[in-house]
């Protein structure tokens, strides 16, 4: 990484994300984290009943008089997750068209992480310069380095 470059260091799963960066600190002083943005899923803690439209939809069976309820094709929490990511995904394309940072290290669970990074247009891939298959959005920021140093 250059020394003068902007980075971003994205911590996200797929309810919450937080994007921070390296602040100013003392010469020969660790570096320290602040904070650029935070997400949060507004269904993070729905239950599936709550996120889906109600009811499953019912079928007829035409040999009998049977009805039989249609279970749905993705888990609702599922799909809010890669919503999620979507959405954290298109602000990143936004602020890196912005030129807000120069590159990208990404920190996800590995199912978010594909997602994420699918979901990136090319100009916000190729500044992501490291990324790793881990949850990190609960760690406090004085210990962030020490994860990215392993990288």
């Amino acid at each position: 990484m250059a020394k003068d470059a902007k980075l971003w260091v994205v911590l996200a799963d797929g309810a919450h994300a937080r994007i921070v960066t390296r602040r100013e600190t003392a010469p020969g002083a660790a570096p320290g984290y602040a904070l650029v943005t935070e997400f949060d899923s507004a269904d993070a803690h729905h239950l599936n009943r709550d996120i889906g439209s109600g009811s499953p939809g019912r079928v007829y069976e035409s040999g009998y008089s049977g009805h039989h309820a249609v279970e749905p094709r993705t888990d609702p929490h599922q799909a809010e997750k890669l919503k999620f990511m979507h959405t954290l995904a298109t602000y990143l394309n936004a602020a890196g068209a912005k030129k807000d940072y120069d590159e990208l290290i990404l920190f996800a669970p590995a199912h978010c992480l594909h997602e994420l990074r699918e979901s990136l247009d090319a100009g916000t891939r190729h500044k992501v310069k490291h990324e790793a298959a881990q949850d990190l959005t609960k760690l406090p920021f004085a210990q962030l380095q020490a994860h990215i140093d392993k990288l």
